[in-house]
């Protein structure tokens, strides 16, 4: 699959989650039910790959980024729990993570976050995603930054 094809997939699920009924009120929902509601939305469309929600395993030992601890003083450990990733469960390397989303309420740029896509999406790194996505929720409209090879892109 395709970047075009990844992106278009999450722009119309997007799409899809803003337009349910009866409507999330995106004002007060906490980040991890829209996270959810949109991996619901993403998953007949990605067949044969697993949409899993603050997935928090790298094979049989805790997700851990090391250094992420850095980026903000309150983190204690490396551990990471994204969002959502479309990934190959109990697999790792660049055919087997598709991409990797993280979303926060009116949070034009989380510096954590950033930094976590970064490096999730680095081909030279232990994770290797293909595509990385940030999703600044402002009050029902989706914000999106990509990622790729650890850069942003438009």
């Amino acid at each position: 699959m395709n970047d075009d094809e990844i992106q278009q997939i999450v722009v119309h699920s997007l799409h899809c989650l803003r337009d349910e009924q009866p409507p999330l009120d995106f004002h007060i929902v906490h980040e991890r039910s829209t996270s959810h509601r949109l991996a619901v939305h993403l998953e007949s469309h990605f067949r044969g790959w697993n949409v899993d929600c603050e997935y928090d395993r790298y094979g049989q030992v805790q997700k851990l980024l090391d250094g992420i601890r850095a980026c903000n003083r309150r983190r204690r450990t490396d551990r990471i729990l994204p969002d959502i990733i479309i990934h190959h469960r109990g697999h790792n390397g660049p055919q087997h993570n598709l991409l990797v989303v993280e979303i926060k309420k009116d949070a034009i740029q989380d510096r954590c976050d950033f930094e976590k896509l970064r490096r999730m999406t680095r081909q030279n790194g232990s994770f290797c995603y293909q595509l990385g996505l940030y999703i600044n929720l402002d009050g029902g409209q989706f914000n999106c930054t990509w990622f790729k090879n650890g850069a942003t892109i438009p």
